[in-house]
């Protein structure tokens, strides 16, 4: 091999495995009198400081103190302090595996374990508080006592919150109301400190990829740097934050990366781990990963370009098997545990975001709708139950419920699964059928999930594809000083605790990949629920008594465009009773033979219109990925929409409104001020105009009644109730007033929403005609 190709292929081999031009610079080992610690996990408030956060904070304790890092170097700030205030949310797992039956339920939702307060405490630890008073003060000391050489390891777990301008400045929760700290703002605490101090920090929070614009690329007179280990991109929340105090101690990107450092390894090798070991939709990333990636976007001009240069660039690192070996082995072992085919450029990868993010999205769709079916069973099947055995009936009252104590609760929930389970269970169909849609909520919400993990998978696929090809970048066609910033980061980034002893550390759990993609997209398919299309409510009472209809039957409020309900003929106002034969004898029974339903096979259902029940044939579909609109606000020049209401006082117009009167409807609702203020302008444009007025609310007449009882201003003669909203949502009305005028064609003229009293209601007659 000639000389320059020979020297060429060696720096191209050093760049690939990450080496090149490191030696000299900051030590990877450091001795713990040089070591210092700055723990944070602010909490932001009560409710969201997660035990979650203390585990993580015992977890690196134990880790620095096996390598001997001295006490007084190590400082925590978190939540409140020393208060002992419960400052903490804990919460014990669900203890019933039969929860399930009542999980759905308003009872259930009383009986679940309760979220209880603690005091954050941690063993031989004095806890500071994590505001920002303590944190300021915090660093104005470090700034004497840090000297040049030292390394200061700065570890956060907590929520953390967005850039609002959408860049990186994302932010740290500190504690307290709308307390954080910035990425500018911890800038600013950092530059306080000595500049050849080292900084390395651990943070596992929502966004906290924006804080690797902190680095500071050492040289010759910057010994130190800034440099990171994050577990997410500045705009991806970050998973592991929640209140179970135990069961689920091993999820997310802490646990396995304090877990890796216990057990020795440097950060280095732990975030190597991590990567492979974590299995959250997390995308753990390294400042020198950012850096490579922003280094490829600068050189190509732009977003759009670099993903041309950086599949040019993985062309020239796969050109030599040999020299790539350590990069091929990772991708492969990264794309063999999120279940997706291993890929070579960035071309394979950049296509599967937006279908993974689809298919996550389906499937949540698909698990709300099975949970929302699954609460529907339930809440029936108890109070069958509560018929049955009426003792039940005080006890599951909300106010009964509500005064448990925990232990209370526990005994509550034991004594009712033990008498609901075998009532269920006596009943084959009955319990077949909240198996079914029990099974049908968990098994497509772990594919949803698993989705969003795959595409997790996918995204650190993308970060490790784009370092590799930043490196050759390095190698071929760098400048010496971005060269040298590259060599300081990661000179930086390699950290090795001192090796005193390993910390005990909780036994984390062995994820087995996930199943290939394949295997979930056809998983999708069969977990699909089936689709109508309608919006529905309680058939009302007096209908109800009058045509004798049992309990489940449902007015259709509203029908979605392109729907099965639509292709069947139904329409606003129709009372579905169920198939014929078997009438819907359970509140919202509709939706549940809907989700259940096969799909694209007809099926017949008996409909009351008019007074007449009449049998239409609907074939359902699969629910669709995205939930197709509703109408929005009529258009002047369009007609009228039927209205679907009923008289509260006064008599109705036609409901297309072409009796040859003008008319002008008014949605409104007694509790809204601006309303009432408009009533003076509303009878001045009606008498201008000629048109009838009529009032038209979505409130009970109950409501109406007290309403009258006490309101003594002039009101329109006719108030119409649209307790079903059908003639709210065909009107597209998104607040109250909402004025629409209508001519004696029933052709809309005018569409106004809200009152301005310095305009009135002229605007609302549109333009001259």
């Amino acid at each position: 091999m000639p000389p320059v190709a020979s020297h060429r292929r060696a720096l191209l081999l050093a760049a690939l495995v990450g080496l090149a031009g490191c030696r000299g610079a900051v030590p990877a080992h450091v001795a713990p009198p040089r070591l210092y610690a700055l723990l944070i996990s602010g909490g932001g408030d009560r409710t969201h400081n997660y035990q979650s956060h203390v585990l993580h904070l015992a977890q690196l304790l134990a880790v620095l103190r096996a390598a001997g890092v001295p006490p007084a170097h190590v400082t925590v700030l978190a939540s409140d302090g020393t208060d002992p205030t419960p400052d903490l949310a804990v919460r014990e797992l669900e203890p019933e595996s039969a929860f399930w039956l009542i999980a759905e339920t308003p009872a259930g939702a009383a009986l679940a374990p309760p979220v209880t307060f603690a005091n954050t405490a941690l063993d031989g630890v004095r806890v500071e508080p994590a505001t920002r008073p303590a944190l300021t003060a915090w660093f104005a000391e470090a700034a004497r006592r840090l000297r040049a050489g030292d390394t200061l390891l700065l570890y956060v777990t907590d929520h953390g919150s967005r850039d609002p301008a959408g860049g990186s400045d994302s932010r740290i929760t500190l504690w307290g109301a709308d307390a954080s700290v910035s990425v500018h703002e911890l800038r600013d605490l950092l530059a306080q400190l000595d500049p050849g101090v080292r900084v390395v920090l651990l943070m596992s929070q929502c966004y906290s990829g924006g804080f690797a614009t902190l680095r500071v690329p050492p040289d010759a007179a910057h010994p130190g740097g800034i440099c990171g280990y994050f577990s997410s991109t500045a705009d991806r929340p970050a998973y592991g934050c929640y209140p179970e105090n135990r069961g689920r101690n091993n999820v997310g990107h802490s646990f396995h990366f304090l877990a890796a450092l216990a057990h020795g390894a440097s950060l280095a090798a732990a975030h190597r781990e991590v990567l492979l070991a974590d299995r959250t939709p997390d995308v753990p990333l390294r400042t020198s990963d950012l850096y490579l990636a922003e280094l490829l976007r600068r050189a190509a001009g732009g977003e759009p370009q670099a993903a041309a240069l950086t599949d040019e660039l993985l062309r020239t690192a796969w050109a030599n098997p040999a020299d790539s070996e350590d990069d091929l082995r990772l991708v492969d072992q990264v794309a063999a545990a999120f279940g997706v085919a291993s890929p070579r450029s960035l071309a394979e990868l950049d296509g599967n975001v937006e279908r993974l993010q689809a298919l996550a999205e389906q499937l949540r769709n698909q698990a709300r709708a099975w949970r929302n079916g699954l609460g529907d069973a339930a809440t029936a099947t108890l109070a069958r139950f509560v018929a049955a055995h009426p003792a039940w009936r005080a006890r599951l009252a909300p106010d009964a419920l509500s005064t448990l104590t925990p232990a209370a609760r526990q005994r509550a929930t034991h004594e009712l699964l033990g008498a609901l389970e075998p009532f269920v269970r006596a009943r084959p169909a009955l319990f077949a059928r909240l198996t079914r849609l029990h099974d049908r909520a968990e098994r497509t919400a772990a594919a949803a999930y698993r989705m969003d993990v795959r595409l997790g998978g996918v995204l650190r696929l993308r970060a490790i594809l784009e370092a590799i090809a930043g490196r050759v970048y390095l190698a071929t066609r760098a400048t010496p000083a971005e060269r040298a910033a590259y060599a300081g980061l990661v000179a930086c980034e390699r950290l090795t605790l001192p090796e005193r002893g390993l910390a005990p550390v909780p036994a984390l759990a062995v994820e087995p990949p996930l199943p290939p993609y394949a295997d979930d997209l056809a998983l999708a398919r069969t977990l699909a629920p089936a689709w109508m299309g309608i919006n529905f409510a309680d058939a009302p009472e007096g209908l109800r008594r009058a045509h004798a209809l049992a309990a489940g039957a449902a007015e259709v409020v509203a029908v979605y465009p392109d729907s099965p309900a639509l292709a069947a003929g139904l329409r606003p106002g129709d009372v579905v009773l169920g198939p014929p034969g078997a009438p819907f004898t359970e509140r919202n029974q509709i939706r549940v033979w809907t989700l259940l339903a096969p799909v694209d096979r007809p099926a017949r259902l008996v409909v009351l219109r008019d007074g007449l029940r009449r049998t239409v044939t609907l074939v359902p579909r699969a629910l669709p990925t995205k939930q197709p609109s509703l109408p929005g606000p009529v258009q002047v020049g369009s007609r009228a929409p039927s209205l679907h209401v009923r008289a509260y006082r006064g008599s109705l117009p036609r409901a297309d409104l072409a009796d040859g009167s003008a008319h002008v409807l008014f949605f409104w609702a007694t509790w809204c001020a601006p309303c009432k203020a408009a009533l003076p302008a509303l009878r001045a444009f009606a008498t201008a105009h000629d048109a009838r007025l009529v009032a038209i609310t979505d409130e009970p007449p109950r409501t109406l009644d007290a309403f009258f009882r006490t309101f003594t201003a002039p009101f329109p003669d006719t108030v119409a109730l649209d307790t079903t909203r059908a003639t709210f949502i065909a009107y597209g009305v998104t607040g109250t007033p909402t004025f629409v005028f209508v001519d004696g064609s029933g052709i809309v003229r005018g569409y106004a929403t809200g009152f301005d009293p310095a305009r009135g209601l002229e605007p609302l007659a549109g333009p001259e005609r």
